[in-house]
């Protein structure tokens, strides 16, 4: 174990160690420019050196904890005037590197218990609430089965800077386990405009139809743990197409979106009738139809 005077330190020394091997100039100086400032760096750093001594340690002899350290960081460098792209680049992070190492897992704990991560900047506005959810589904049974994602509102732009709906492969797999508890099986990529920049993500939450027309999703593998989402049908004109709008909160981020959602991989086959409901529910919502960004999954695994 090291001593508490090294410990102080640990993020600063791994990520001289990760600059000499990876960085560009430009990240190495935007690392030097990081290192002057009190927040985050410094007011991170003294906060692990006080709290979360035994977790980094153990992070600092793990490969995979190092990895997901330094790719956060350089999500930190490569967003240091775009601050509100920070939060979606860590997580793809987390989701690969990260994905359940227990020393990450342990180390986000500590610091999470501890105050030493600071609140993201909101990734879009929540719209509507389970009010607005369609009274016709009343049960899980009414949406199960496997749904694409065809298009969606949070596409990495004002004010939804995340991009989470632009995921490519995007698939929601609606299933109830021998024990009675329903899940979604959600798969997808990192990246944007159906081109994968990561192997498929698995991920696995436990739902239930908390409300008529809402999915309340409670993630079993979150790196930031809890992650809660409400997923809100508002139209289902079609039994192969529905429009989705939802609400997702981590312990540092507050974060929403919508998504069209089809049997059908892609949209070429959806009726003008659906079309048209889809852009009247969403024009009353304040958002639009043209400005949602499409998927088309012919290419994606199931």
């Amino acid at each position: 174990m090291f001593k508490s005077s090294y410990l102080q330190y640990l993020p600063l020394v791994l990520s001289l160690v990760v600059l000499q091997r990876m960085y560009t100039p430009l990240q190495m100086w935007r690392q030097v420019q990081i290192v002057t400032r009190w927040s985050p760096f410094w007011h991170t750093n003294t906060c692990i050196a006080g709290n979360c001594k035994a977790a980094a340690s153990r992070c600092v002899t793990d490969g995979m904890c190092i990895q997901t350290i330094g790719c956060v960081n350089t999500c930190m460098l490569d967003n240091l005037h775009n601050e509100e792209k920070v939060a979606a680049c860590a997580y793809l992070c987390e989701m690969t590197y990260g994905y359940e190492n227990e020393p990450f897992t342990n180390m986000m704990g500590c610091m999470l218990d501890s105050g030493c991560l600071q609140q993201y900047p909101q990734d879009g506005p929540c719209i509507g609430s389970n009010e607005d959810g369609i009274k016709t589904a009343t049960k899980m049974e009414d949406i199960e089965g496997d749904w694409w994602v065809l298009r969606g509102v949070n596409c990495g732009e004002d004010p939804y800077p995340g991009g989470y709906d632009w995921y490519p492969c995007q698939h929601e797999r609606f299933i109830q386990e021998k024990n009675g508890q329903w899940i979604n099986n959600v798969t997808y990529c990192g990246g944007s405009n159906d081109v994968c920049l990561t192997d498929i993500i698995v991920t696995i939450a436990n739902v239930s139809m908390t409300h008529p027309g809402v999915v309340h999703h409670d993630y079993t593998d979150a790196p930031l743990d809890p992650q809660s989402e409400d997923w809100r049908l508002v139209s289902w004109p079609h039994e192969d197409y529905a429009l989705m709008l939802w609400c997702g909160k981590l312990p540092v981020l507050n974060y929403a979106g919508g998504i069209v959602i089809s049997r059908k991989r892609n949209d070429k086959e959806m009726p003008e009738h659906v079309l048209k409901d889809f852009k009247e529910v969403l024009a009353k919502n304040g958002l639009d139809w043209d400005k949602m960004c499409p998927s088309d999954n012919d290419h994606c695994p199931v």
